[in-house]
């Protein structure tokens, strides 16, 4: 191997390390992030923005910056709170007075505080109109079983609700959100556990005449199953199923196979 491509691969190794640091994140319990979209490789692009360093259960810091949805899970620490009494609370729960895990849309340190940003995408590079958000689905990957709502609450206290697991807004769990913009909501579910909650974004980009999308699956970690870590070999397969994902969109895959065979 040329003393060219041996710095080339060096070089190209500690950017793997260093994409690979990120992949294992972590669970996020407390700080500012965005659920946030950009548009990359010719296409709208869902990944989290964090606005500061992150803290991560365990007590390690993940640093600010772009993560992959795949690259961190995001905390919904204990305590639980009791779904209120009235009809207008049933899109969170069945019953009066089952127990809920939620992100609030306020600021409280003892929790993430995650928004919905959209500020990447500017007016000046053709994003001109509303963007269409959509929840798909929730899926457990461990624990109980749990319906899954985004909402707001008005001036008098009352939810406002945007998307529901159990009872499906007018819209079709679909709202607007307009470019530059950042937005806050409260999250909640019913179960303690690991779930998979699938979003899309959608928008027109009025200066390319075109339309695009794109869907990605944030992992939510509820109430005590934030403490039940995983065994190091689940922990290091979630990892490596991370980097592998990441590599194929930094578009270095193809390159390590060529350097390894030199």
């Amino acid at each position: 191997m040329s003393t060219t491509r041996t710095l080339l691969c060096t070089a190209l190794l500690i950017s793997i390390l260093s994409i690979s640091k990120s992949a294992m994140g972590g669970i996020y319990i407390s700080g500012h992030a965005d659920l946030g979209v950009g548009f990359e490789n010719g296409n709208l692009h869902l990944h989290i923005h964090a606005e500061n360093p992150l803290n991560l259960f365990g007590g390690g810091i993940l640093a600010a910056g772009e993560y992959d949805p795949g690259d961190v899970d995001i905390g919904v620490p204990n305590p639980a709170v009791l779904r209120p009494v009235g009809a207008q609370w049933n899109f969170l729960a069945t019953a009066a007075n089952a127990p809920v895990w939620f992100l609030p849309q306020g600021s409280d340190p003892n929790k993430p505080f995650v928004g919905l940003g959209t500020e990447e995408l500017t007016p000046a590079n053709g994003w001109t109109t509303p963007l269409t958000w959509t929840f798909n689905s929730i899926t457990p990957v461990s624990g109980d079983n749990s319906s899954f709502a985004i909402w707001q609450l008005d001036a008098l206290g009352s939810p406002v609700i945007f998307a529901s697991s159990i009872a499906p807004t007018l819209a079709g769990n679909k709202w607007t959100q307009s470019p530059l913009s950042h937005n806050h909501f409260n999250f909640g579910f019913t179960g303690q556990g690991v779930y998979d909650v699938s979003l899309t974004i959608e928008g027109r980009n009025t200066t390319l005449n075109h339309s695009f999308s794109d869907t990605a699956s944030y992992r939510f970690v509820t109430g005590s199953a934030i403490t039940a870590v995983p065994e190091p070999s689940s922990l290091l397969l979630l990892g490596l199923s991370a980097v592998v994902t990441t590599l194929k969109r930094h578009g270095l895959r193809k390159k390590l196979a060529n350097c390894l065979k030199m």
